[in-house]
């Protein structure tokens, strides 16, 4: 498949014409799953708190493993920063959009969230691809002001429809900037060529892909390069 195809419109075809999307299908149980076992450990375990908040890309989807998508590869780039035994809360789940990061999400975790010294938000393109993007705008804004003030919200990345991508980014950049938060620039990060970044449905980021929605982490987050 041509390299310069987006994202979403290999999407379209591997769903129709490609059986290896079972794959990818299989790979969201099985990720939620470790996902959950890993958040019971992490909730008893000591260590400075993270949570993290997101879609199908923050759960690993597309990765070799749960913990090789960006949520697990920058786990590893924290503990490596300071010493300290990182542990993540990871509330994301497939096919969330901005209302169910402001509905379900926030709300499963807001107890916990003035303990947590990194919180991060990865969440906005299944907003892209589905109808009802002209909300988009009053719940970025709702999402970031219920974030607390060191939050870190991203940008969405390269490969999906242009004008709403570049719309949305637009938008997270104001209201993070209105509400004091960093913006972890995903977009600065995911530009063409795709070879090599995308996994078997030509849609979520293959190891390679989340190493770069990692790398716009760390740089909001300010850590040290690899």
């Amino acid at each position: 498949m041509p390299d310069w195809l987006s994202p979403t419109v290999r999407a379209r075809f591997v769903r129709r014409y490609v059986p290896s999307r079972k794959v990818v299908l299989d790979q969201t149980e099985r990720y939620r799953a470790w996902w959950d076992a890993q958040n019971e450990r992490a909730l008893t375990a000591d260590g400075p708190l993270w949570i993290a908040f997101g879609d199908s890309i923050a759960q690993g989807i597309g990765a070799s493993a749960p913990d090789r998508g960006y949520v697990g590869q920058l786990l590893a780039r924290l503990c490596a920063a300071d010493g300290r035994p990182w542990r993540v809360l990871n509330v994301s789940y497939s096919g969330a959009r901005l209302g169910d990061v402001r509905r379900k999400q926030l709300q499963a975790a807001r107890a916990r969230l003035p303990a947590a010294e990194v919180v991060t938000c990865g969440v906005g393109v299944n907003d892209l691809i589905h109808s009802g993007f002209r909300h988009a705008p009053g719940r970025i804004r709702a999402i970031t002001r219920e974030l607390p003030s060191h939050a870190v919200i991203s940008t969405v990345p390269h490969g999906f429809s242009l004008w709403r991508t570049v719309t949305y980014n637009a938008i997270v950049r104001r209201e993070a900037h209105r509400s004091g938060l960093r913006v972890a620039d995903v977009w600065a990060h995911t530009r063409r060529p795709y070879t090599g970044k995308l996994c078997a449905d030509h849609f979520h980021p293959s190891d390679d892909g989340h190493a770069d929605w990692c790398a716009a982490f760390a740089d909001a987050l300010g850590l040290p390069p690899t």
